[in-house]
């Protein structure tokens, strides 16, 4: 699934100005929940620097909108199927403005990325013999694809602004990362393999990033809403196959409690398109017929709703002044996953950001 989208260090599209025009420190509330890139746009001369640090928790199979178990999956013809992948990604961004209407960007990320198998219980005895049981672990990290960007104003009027975004990320993160996988034979081997494309680092193509902010304030109280996608330049990577195109649109509204905190709120929608082409050098067979779900196009994309609940903080005095704080918590409300596919079950982000 998407999420894949979900999910890269990376670099960032940006910006939509949120501050009180002569207030000293910018409101809590003006910048969207954490884990939205390209919300807000700078002023003439700024910089910002950005650290936040995502963990995405997947457990249990789902096939459309109905969760399965293994024994589904097996019976679809399947050797192995994961149960469980978690995903820690660290992002450090850079933006600068060198006029009040265009924000450049960039963001590069190191993720490590965990996922659990179970082997079909069916399977020859000698194939859990060489494993040492009927479940293994894969592992890969890395730095993931670099994303550049920039972010334009087009519209702003009093407490009213909008700007469009234009990226491109750059296919950086690994493709070739390998770990012990069991593999059907005589005798069956335990031996490091060419992974999945879950368990890669990166698309492996050029991609397009396209987006459209707005964002309107009240006294205390301000909503937004972005469009955003991510379209495939190549028709596939060194490997033989692309990731299918992206597209996200969210909504979010933010409450200040107080000058230096607001609560946050959204709603996501994402639709991601199937793989494309076949994975060269991972093996699709197995003694049920099939090897793992992950070696297989048709077990890629679908759609997912978001809800987001969420907390920003700016430090408004001292010598810690604009620096901003930030957590949100992202949970699936439905999902439609194309195949058999594991299901999300939570994204948290946290992060950190201050303009200068």
């Amino acid at each position: 699934m998407k999420l894949s989208s979900i999910t890269n260090i990376s670099l960032l599209l940006v910006t939509v100005a949120s501050a009180h025009e002569n207030d000293p420190v910018p409101r809590p509330d003006g910048h969207a929940p954490i884990s939205i890139m390209g919300d807000h746009i700078h002023k003439t001369g700024e910089w910002m620097v950005s650290y936040r640090f995502m963990r995405m928790e997947m457990n249990g199979m789902r096939s459309g909108t109905n969760c399965v178990s293994s024994a589904d999956v097996f019976a679809a013809g399947y050797t192995a199927t994961p149960t469980r992948m978690t995903m820690d990604m660290n992002m450090l961004g850079l933006m600068y403005a060198p006029t009040d209407s265009l924000t450049l960007s960039a963001m590069v990320n190191y993720t490590f990325k965990t996922m659990d198998h179970r082997i079909n219980p069916m399977a020859p005895a000698m194939l859990t013999n060489v494993v040492g049981g009927n479940t293994f672990t894969t592992e890969s990290d890395g730095f993931g694809d670099t994303k550049i960007g920039a972010l334009y104003q087009f519209f702003s009027r009093e407490k009213t602004q909008a700007h469009a975004g234009l990226g491109l990320s750059l296919p950086t993160g690994s493709l070739d990362e390998e770990d012990k996988t069991p593999r059907p034979g005589m005798p069956p081997t335990f031996t490091e393999n060419q992974l999945p494309a879950s368990m890669q680092l990166g698309s492996g193509t050029f991609d397009l990033l396209p987006s459209i902010t707005w964002l309107q304030q009240f006294e205390s109280f301000s909503y937004g809403a972005q469009v955003n996608g991510t379209i495939r330049l190549e028709d596939e990577n060194q490997n033989g196959y692309r990731f299918g195109n992206e597209f996200e649109g969210v909504i979010w509204s933010g409450y200040e409690l107080a000058d230096w905190i607001s609560l946050e709120g959204g709603l996501s929608y994402q639709w991601t398109g199937e793989l494309k082409g076949t994975q060269d050098d991972v093996g699709t067979a197995g003694p049920a017929g099939r090897s793992v779900t992950t070696a297989f196009s048709e077990n890629y994309g679908g759609e997912v709703l978001e809800v987001i609940i969420g907390i920003n903080t700016i430090i408004p005095s001292g010598k810690l002044i604009g620096n901003r704080f930030a957590a949100d918590l992202r949970i699936p409300m439905w999902q439609d996953l194309n195949g058999y596919q594991l299901e999300t079950d939570w994204i948290l982000t946290v992060g950190w950001q201050l303009a200068f």
